[in-house]
């Protein structure tokens, strides 16, 4: 059966291997470190029976969007960050790629788009960031 705690803490692993990024959070923080990702439940959350097949059972879709963040400290360098969050080999989808099952915790996942690129307001600080959307099936 699926667990989404697993799939989360997989994915703190995927993204906490790219380089410049200094925490991985797999819940919504307080405060964050930045650069920093973020796990959030996407919406829905999880859409259950995709397949009921004879294979292992239910196959669920899971959805949860990923919050980079960067600093906006210096003018520029904080969107230099996000660019290299978004396209290349230290990409948010190059990472996922590289481990689509999440540490053994999914069968496959992917970054399926980016969106919200600009100002991100946590707690009372201000960052650049943006959102990546993924999509996890696992059973």
């Amino acid at each position: 059966m699926a667990d989404y705690a697993a799939i989360r803490d997989g994915l703190k692993t995927v993204l906490g291997g790219i380089t410049n990024v200094k925490v991985a959070y797999d819940t919504v923080p307080d405060r964050v470190i930045a650069p920093s990702m973020t796990i959030q439940p996407g919406a829905p959350v999880v859409e259950y029976n995709q397949s009921m097949d004879g294979a292992g059972g239910n196959l669920q879709l899971f959805r949860i969007n990923v919050v980079a963040l960067a600093g906006r400290f210096e003018p520029g360098a904080g969107q230099d960050i996000l660019d290299g969050f978004i396209s290349g080999s230290g990409s948010v989808q190059a990472a996922v790629a590289a481990d689509p099952t999440l540490g053994g915790a999914a069968l496959t996942s992917q970054v399926t788009n980016c969106n919200n690129y600009g100002n991100i307001t946590v707690a009372d600080s201000i960052f650049y960031g943006c959102t990546f959307t993924m999509e996890v099936y696992a059973r």
